[in-house]
């Protein structure tokens, strides 16, 4: 039946505002999951599971089975861990209100919500909304829920909000208060108050005195004296103060459990990649030590890790602490992946040359350039990139690294030449057009006429390295072809030995890198 009713909830969602199927963001991942735990998309029909690392959307449908618990945590910081046999729409998630300010709101269908949310900025709103009542939280931490009609809040730090109807008035709860009830709320101050292990004692009270409020008060009291007595004989205490240090020797942590259920675990937890073994060895109530080192290395991806969690579960008492990390980057145990810079292309037109530099999301370090052997460029790096440099004119080596906070490093080397495009002409000495008044020699002596073809590459780099071809035709036929490397100067003297009674036609063509062409002409006639 509750499948059902939850289930009619959507249709009419997706039928009215099939928009927020196209403006859904992920605002949160799936960081911790015991049990069975579904997600419906509201432009889906099938419900697909949900695992850690699952990205969180907007107007996400949530359920979870029985013993179940989901723990999600929301870009901002803020946590919450969703109870077993939940239903819970994700219905404004981080809105923005244009303003610099958001809203969330989560509609909770059935049964309870565990919560740590940080400091809202002013204007913004955190609400959790039941069938019966509204709870408005800043930066507090508890739970709340409720189904058939009860309702149920509690805090272990901050204040609440309560509002049965939009109208109504609003009903403050702080700090180690509980409030429940169906018709009326009552509001009682209980040690027990915002822990998790309770919150499940209240959804079984809840159900059991079926609205009686005599008989609620009478079993949450009990209730809360019982966990009380539990809470005393399983709990747990960390003794590394946070924020903990990251370096060579890892992630170090240290502290004492006390258990009585023989099935009781106690379990580290750092990101999505890793979780101890459990650390409780004996269950006999009695305080007992723990510790446990956890490598911190890329190679797993923890250094990227912001805290640690230890969980903690024994005779229906749950419990959990996080302590930030301070995780040192340039250790070289912590940082062993070395970054990466690929050449990609160049241009030698446009002189810029592409690399892309890679393995420095989440990192920082220094790329530098040198043209030549000199230093050009330094500059930070934090993050993945592709980057763009411009060339100097002419042949040149350049060389770019890039060095991490750890001292790891990657470089390449390329010789590129650099040709941006740049008019010039041929300089060709004497007349454009010559006329050679030449004896014909005495009988016997060789009718032998050579003539000099003199011209001057005016190239405005005055290098015959940026020349790519000199070519020399005579009346249409390749005399001399001159490529690259081949190219030695700009001031040809070619001797040539005309014909007489002829037009002597020679043309001139020098193809630059950047493309460009020059010509020139010169023509001698022989009388």
């Amino acid at each position: 039946m509750a499948h059902k009713k939850f289930f009619a909830r959507i249709l009419p969602l997706m039928l009215i505002v099939p928009g927020l199927v196209l403006a859904a963001s992920d605002v949160g991942k799936v960081r911790q999951k015991v049990g069975s735990a579904a997600r419906l998309k509201v432009n889906k029909e099938q419900w697909d599971s949900l695992k850690v690392g699952s990205k969180i959307y907007q107007s996400d449908f949530i359920r979870t089975g029985k013993e179940a618990t989901l723990g999600i945590q929301f870009t901002d910081g803020s946590s919450i861990s969703i109870g077993e046999f939940a239903e819970v729409e994700m219905s404004n998630l981080f809105e923005s209100d244009g303003k610099g300010a958001f809203r969330t709101r989560l509609n909770i269908l059935k049964g309870f919500v565990d919560f740590d949310v940080k400091k809202l900025i002013k204007e913004s709103t955190f609400q959790f909304k039941t069938g019966t009542a509204t709870a408005s939280i800043r930066g507090t931490s508890g739970f709340v829920g409720g189904e058939d009609g009860a309702f149920y809040a509690s805090l272990a730090t901050g204040k609440f909000d309560i509002q049965q109807k939009d109208d109504g008035p609003v009903m403050p709860v702080v700090a180690g208060e509980t409030m429940f009830g169906t018709d009326s709320l009552v509001t009682m101050k209980l040690a027990s108050s915002g822990k998790a292990g309770f919150a499940r004692k209240i959804v079984k009270i809840m159900k059991e005195t079926k609205g009686d409020t005599k008989k609620m008060v009478e079993a949450v009291k009990n209730a809360d004296a019982e966990y009380q007595k539990l809470v005393a004989q399983n709990n747990f205490t960390v003794t590394t103060s946070s924020p903990v240090g990251v370096c060579n020797e890892g992630l170090a942590l240290e502290g004492t459990y006390t258990a009585t259920d023989p099935k009781a675990t106690l379990v580290v937890s750092v990101g999505e990649s890793y979780a101890s073994e459990n650390l409780v060895r004996i269950a006999d109530g009695k305080a007992h030590s723990f510790s446990v080192k956890i490598p911190v290395s890329d190679a797993n991806r923890l250094w990227n890790e912001t805290s640690v969690t230890l969980s903690f579960k024994s005779s229906g008492v749950t419990d959990s602490k996080s302590l930030e990390l301070s995780v040192n980057k340039t250790c070289n145990a912590v940082n062993q992946e070395s970054p990466s810079i690929k050449f990609l292309s160049y241009d030698s037109i446009a002189c810029k040359m592409q690399a892309s530099v890679e393995k420095m999301q989440d990192d920082a370090g220094i790329l530098a350039l040198t043209v030549d052997g000199s230093p050009v460029l330094e500059e930070a790096m934090t993050k993945n990139e592709l980057k763009l440099f411009k060339l100097t004119p002419g042949v040149h080596s350049y060389a770019i690294s890039v060095k991490d906070q750890a001292g790891n490093e990657a470089s390449f080397e390329k010789k590129l030449g650099c040709y941006p495009v740049k008019r010039f002409n041929i300089d060709v000495f004497g007349k454009k057009k010559e006329t050679l008044n030449v004896p014909i020699p005495p009988y016997g002596v060789p009718d032998k006429i050579v003539k000099t073809l003199q011209f001057k590459i005016r190239s405005p780099e005055n290098d015959p390295v940026f020349l790519y071809k000199v070519t020399i035709k005579r009346n249409g036929k390749v005399i001399l072809q001159e490529t690259l490397g081949q190219i030695q100067s700009l001031d040809y003297q070619v001797p040539q030995e005309l014909m007489r009674g002829a037009r002597n036609k020679f043309e001139i063509e020098v193809i630059h890198k950047s493309g460009f062409v020059a010509r020139a002409e010169k023509v001698f006639e022989v009388q």
